[in-house]
């Protein structure tokens, strides 16, 4: 049996990321997280507390947007601007992973976020030993693998409805149009499971024609509301925060979502003046 533990967008080196405890930074001083940012600390170190009991080959999956470099200057958001302490920052956030999976495969994310050609997934992933390297680099773009008979498609990007009651349909289109580019556009059998991020909400959609069924799943994030967030309308959107655990076993799979919902009570969300 192997387990294929999913997660995406830590955007490491954010203020509002996942971020390691006592950040030490380049001129001496040290980078304490927010409360928040400890929050996501807790619930990253149980996750992967969890997965170190599960039996079995553990393949991780880090599905784009691992760190913060901020390229478009749309914010001062940032703890260092050191690339050489951002790679140690994202390497140290990683550890908790690299403790418990037996490999692992590195998605590249949004160049406005990690570089442009994705260098710092390519850095953090070319300095591990374990990584499931592409064709002629150690992360990925696109990564199509077959684990126990189920064939896989893994990316960053994919669309979503900006609607909440419409989260699904963006993974059902891509379901849809996913079937026909491997039936109809390259003559080749479909993937079972494709597995996508960007978002910072999980989705799920399906398509079934044929005989041959596309499940897609949309993977929660590893960062809180950022200063985009509330300028760009989105101030009451809230950020999935999690992953996803998907067991295979000859052939089969099950998809386990792990989700981490805020816990807000009514006098922290409403401010009485």
């Amino acid at each position: 049996m192997t387990t294929l533990i999913c997660n995406a967008d830590l955007h490491v080196n954010s203020t509002v990321g996942l971020c390691p405890p006592g950040v030490e930074l380049d001129d001496g001083g040290t980078y304490r997280p927010s409360q928040a940012q400890r929050w996501l600390w807790r619930n990253w170190l149980e996750l992967w507390e969890r997965v170190g009991s599960i039996e079995g080959r553990k393949v991780g999956v880090v599905c784009g947007d691992v760190g913060e470099l901020d390229t478009k200057r749309r914010s001062v958001q940032l703890i260092s601007a050191n690339k050489a302490t951002i790679i140690k920052m994202v390497t140290s956030a990683l550890e908790p992973m690299l403790a418990v999976v037996d490999q692992l495969i590195i998605i590249r994310g949004t160049p406005a976020h990690t570089g442009k050609g994705s260098w710092l997934e390519e850095s953090v992933a070319e300095d591990l030993d374990n990584v499931i390297r592409d064709a002629s680099s150690a992360s990925h773009y696109h990564a199509r693998i077959t684990i126990d008979g189920v064939r896989l498609d893994i990316a960053h990007h994919a669309p979503m409805g900006r609607q909440p009651w419409a989260r699904n349909t963006g993974a059902n289109t891509l379901a849809s149009k996913t079937l026909w580019y491997y039936r109809v556009g390259m003559h080749k059998p479909p993937p079972h499971l494709v597995i996508r991020a960007h978002n910072h909400q999980a989705a799920r959609g399906y398509a079934e024609d044929g005989g041959d069924c596309v499940e897609v799943r949309y993977l929660p994030a590893w960062t809180l509301a950022t200063e985009f967030v509330f300028r760009s309308g989105y101030e009451n959107v809230l950020a999935d925060v999690g992953g996803l655990i998907v067991h295979i076993n000859e052939g089969a799979y099950a998809c386990e979502p792990v989700m981490y919902p805020y816990k807000t009570s009514e006098g922290q969300l409403w401010q009485t003046i």
